[in-house]
């Protein structure tokens, strides 16, 4: 059933008759500018805008069915960098827009056949054959459509330019400045597109309270919020100044690599702290972040009770822990250890193994564990706090040109909190037997040594015995 001419005359009739939806003027002017391009050869369209705007559920929509629609022999190509973007959003928004008047149209789940042999073909751009030899013809012409376009390599672009389309639209929140296919689509070759630059002033169903958290979360300037909520380019300069990138990150958690975890191998860590930051204990197997436990105390008793509980609830000895032993730290370690809990002590101002290329051990742990991140090698927990964290630090240098950290003065002074979730994850990365490559490279069969070996250690008796009577009181005594 072929709708009246009625309901095909503007985009935004399209869009409140046939989809249900009424459009911002903005998302107005995409549709109408995809339709004025469907007479011509390569037009190219690229649109910006802040994430929740809209683009995957009524922008791409939108396009897709009303070309469809004006030309039912036609095709269009939707890629995605992002399966489940494409599956989970994108095609499920088609779909939601099938009845009552595309039912006539067959949905699949990757694509949409119409009965005179219109098509829709949807894939990734890790299937990157799929993006050759697409043309259009009289009367069909084609549409090409390049979500998240930010995160699309060159090499597909170049295939794109190789089909015969009548309109390519680009789409994406902005992400980094400094080159790439789409943000020179809004700078060296801003000629050659219709541009469309979205705020989030031409978005007011996204809440204040969303924005509110995100800014509060990250910070103002943060990547993130700059891309994600105000839809701008974020200067590569001061997105690449950021020890741990956030998109490598976010890459990692979304695509984790196979676990490899050993049940003779755990490496734990404790950041120390009083007030307003945050006591935070982490806990790693292999390449796994097992557990990652934060809360706020300003009793010192209280807060050695509490790791000593977290101990014992994860199975842990005393050799598989280490502890930040600067500044406040170096107290709780005693109290510890007194507790019967002689944990390793580590602090991020000591000396680097590696004294040509870092300025102080913190520096030289922040830094490998970006260079696990950059390959992939992780398995972390999605946590807003620790991404927050491990992606707001920058990259300093010294006179040598060493890698430093940026201090934690330096954080608090531009309104970022201290990075104590990071902190402790780095640190439980960066210890334990799996990082002693030498000792372990010497044993034949270590993991299963390893075991042995431990079982040889014995915890210290406790020494302090007021100490004895006030964790007894917190329900967190070690015995012994």
């Amino acid at each position: 059933m072929k709708l009246a001419k009625g309901l095909r005359d503007s985009p935004l009739l399209f869009a409140h008759t046939v989809l249900k939806r009424e459009l911002y003027r903005w998302q107005a002017e995409i549709g109408e500018a995809v339709d004025q391009g469907s007479a011509y050869d390569r037009v190219r369209i690229a649109v910006r805008t802040p994430n929740g705007s809209g683009k995957s559920s009524i922008v791409i929509p939108l396009a897709i069915c009303r070309w469809l629609d004006r030309y039912p022999k036609a095709k269009v190509v939707l890629m995605s960098a992002d399966s489940r973007q494409l599956d989970s959003q994108l095609m499920r928004a088609l779909f939601a827009y099938r009845d009552p008047h595309l039912k006539h149209w067959t949905f699949l789940q990757r694509g949409i056949r119409t009965p005179q042999g219109g098509q829709l073909v949807a894939f990734t751009t890790d299937e990157s054959q799929r993006v050759e030899g697409h043309h259009g013809a009289k009367g069909a012409p084609l549409l090409m459509i390049v979500d998240e376009a930010k995160s699309i390599e060159t090499p597909i672009f170049e295939a794109i330019d190789r089909c015969g389309y009548a309109v390519l639209l680009l789409i994406s929140s902005p992400g980094l400045r400094g080159g790439g296919t789409f943000f020179d689509a809004f700078s060296l070759n801003r000629q050659n597109h219709i541009c469309f630059e979205i705020s989030l002033k031409q978005c007011p169903h996204i809440s204040k309270e969303k924005i509110a958290d995100m800014v509060e979360t990250y910070g103002e300037n943060h990547p993130l919020v700059r891309s994600s909520i105000y839809g701008e380019f974020m200067d590569l300069a001061e997105g690449e100044s950021f020890i741990v990138p956030f998109q490598s990150l976010m890459n990692m958690i979304h695509n984790p690599p196979g676990a490899k975890i050993s049940r003779h191998e755990y490496a734990a860590f404790c950041d120390f702290a009083m007030g307003r930051d945050e006591n935070v204990f982490a806990v790693r197997t292999g390449n796994k972040l097992m557990d990652l436990v934060g809360w706020h105390d300003t009793n010192a008793i209280s807060i050695v009770g509490r790791f000593i509980m977290e101990f014992r609830k994860a199975g842990l000895r005393p050799e598989q822990i280490w502890g930040d032993s600067g500044g406040l730290g170096l107290p709780m370690c005693d109290m510890l250890r007194d507790a019967g809990w002689p944990i390793n002590r580590f602090s991020f101002g000591g000396k680097p193994t590696d004294e040509d290329h870092y300025i102080s051990r913190g520096a030289e742990v922040w830094h490998s564990f970006a260079q696990r991140v950059s390959r992939g090698e992780l398995v972390l927990l999605n946590d807003p706090t620790l991404v927050s964290q491990l992606t707001t630090r920058k990259t300093t240098y010294d006179a040598r040109g060493r890698l430093g950290i940026e201090k934690k003065d330096d954080l608090s002074a531009r309104g970022v909190k201290s990075p104590d979730r990071a902190d402790s994850v780095i640190g439980a990365f960066s210890h334990g037997v799996m990082n002693f490559a030498a000792y372990v490279g010497r044993k034949q069969d270590p993991w299963e040594r390893l075991e042995d070996a431990y079982d040889g250690f014995e915890r210290d008796k406790l020494r302090d015995p007021g100490l004895q009577r006030q964790l007894e009181g917190l329900g967190a005594w070690t015995g012994g």
